[in-house]
């Protein structure tokens, strides 16, 4: 069973953030090859979720969507509600949501 994905508005703000970032320091190249693999890698976490780590928060769970980022989602009934996309280079414990 596949879950419908749901993104909150501060996860598309992160990912459009992501994309402007490297649009503006790398290339357009660059920006469009991030966006084709994350949502890749979303659509097979939402037909078969991988072992998560789970947060401090017990409905919260992470999982690394690249080598740079970090996704915190929530499953809720047949939704895969993602919260936030949180890039490692920042201190993980001060996300809200670990």
């Amino acid at each position: 069973m596949a879950y419908q994905i749901i993104w909150t508005a501060e996860a598309d703000n992160d990912f459009y953030s992501i994309i402007h970032y490297l649009k503006e320091h790398w290339s357009d190249y660059s920006a469009e090859k991030f966006a084709h693999r994350a949502l890749k890698k979303l659509e097979r976490i939402a037909e078969m979720p991988y072992e998560p780590r789970f947060t401090s928060q017990p409905a919260i769970q992470m999982i690394k969507l690249d080598k740079k980022n970090v996704l915190f989602y929530t499953i809720e009934n047949n939704y895969m509600i993602l919260l936030s996309i949180y890039p490692y280079k920042r201190d993980i414990t001060k996300s809200k949501y670990y």
